[in-house]
């Protein structure tokens, strides 16, 4: 399969996956990145997700699950368009947000809501949404700024070395859904 074959295919999924949420969540204003003051706050987001449960070692059948390795495959491909400046950057942010949007609908399915690994990634994409769209302006800047490749590989070291600090931050949030 070429790339614009694969492209094409990724259009109709994903369209079917917005209809699907569209259907669930009709207000606009339900969305996850509703608030975010700009696309650059929603990348930020996506990376700062993206870095968390890279670092984080889920134990569970979690970190193998087709949906959870789909969004992070996407968020890295996303990432690495937005560094290049690539055309495609904006189709795969907005997949990006789609497979995000639907992550939570995902965490509460049966056989997942009783998971701790399930409950933490539902805390970690809490915060990782949250902060990215309420942090100062100057910070997040900084943390987009520093991303870069590493071996040919996205890498957020800045986000990196703030992980005990957002690692207390899910701990919060995780307390506070009374998952602790």
């Amino acid at each position: 399969m070429d790339n614009i074959e694969l492209r094409e295919k990724r259009k109709q999924m994903f369209a079917q996956m917005e209809q699907q949420l569209k259907e669930t969540h009709p207000k606009e204003e339900d969305s996850i990145f509703y608030y975010h003051s700009s696309e650059d706050r929603v990348v930020l987001s996506h990376a700062l997700f993206w870095t968390m449960t890279q670092i984080q070692f889920f134990k569970s059948r979690l970190r193998k699950m087709k949906f959870f390795l789909l969004l992070r495959q996407y968020q890295e491909e996303m990432l690495d368009a937005f560094l290049q400046d690539d055309d495609y950057f904006s189709e795969l942010l907005h997949y990006c947000n789609i497979l995000y949007e639907m992550l939570p609908t995902i965490l509460m399915a049966p056989h997942l809501r009783t998971e701790m690994d399930a409950r933490k990634l539902a805390a970690i994409s809490v915060v990782a949404a949250g902060y990215g769209g309420d942090m100062p302006d100057d910070l997040c800047d900084e943390l987009l700024d520093d991303m870069d490749f590493v071996g040919n590989k996205v890498k957020c070291r800045k986000i990196e070395m703030m992980m005990p600090r957002l690692n207390k931050m899910v701990e919060e949030e995780m307390k506070a859904m009374g998952n602790v």
